[in-house]
């Protein structure tokens, strides 16, 4: 019973607030008019779908038209960027690449690491002692 009093009320307020809207203008109905007219009225730029569709028709046969590459023109474009991609510096081709990319790997790999003493807990502790004697004055 409690329900449909509620329900009753909000019924009896709801429509109490649409029956006070005002009736529309002439103003309002002026410029609503106004505002039609401005955006009926078709622009360069308006979005018009039928000459956008046609525009994308007439592209779409002109790519169809274009040529596909062949399997050994692909290949030999992938090769000749592959070519372009090999150290400048180096004349002697993707081999002697690698063997440089190798030498400078080892290389790196046989020089000690930096910082490596503070990666031990004796080391934390030096460098925290260190940084607590330099702060203070």
């Amino acid at each position: 019973m409690n329900k449909l009093l509620i329900a009753l009320i909000g019924v009896v307020v709801a429509s109490v607030a649409a029956a006070q809207t005002p009736a529309p203008s002439p103003k309002a109905a002026a410029k609503q008019g106004q505002v039609q007219s401005a955006t009926g009225a078709t622009g360069e730029n308006s979005g018009n779908t039928q000459a956008t569709a046609a525009e994308q028709a007439k592209n779409v046969k002109a790519s169809k038209e274009v040529s596909k590459l062949s399997k050994e023109e692909k290949s030999r474009l992938a090769k000749e960027a592959n070519k372009a991609n090999v150290n400048p510096e180096n004349s002697s081709g993707t081999a002697a690449t690698a063997a440089m990319q190798r030498q400078t790997t080892a290389e790196s790999k046989a020089t000690a690491k930096q910082n490596a003493e503070l990666r031990t807990k004796q080391g934390k502790q030096d460098l925290q002692k260190d940084l607590q004697k330099k702060s203070t004055p």
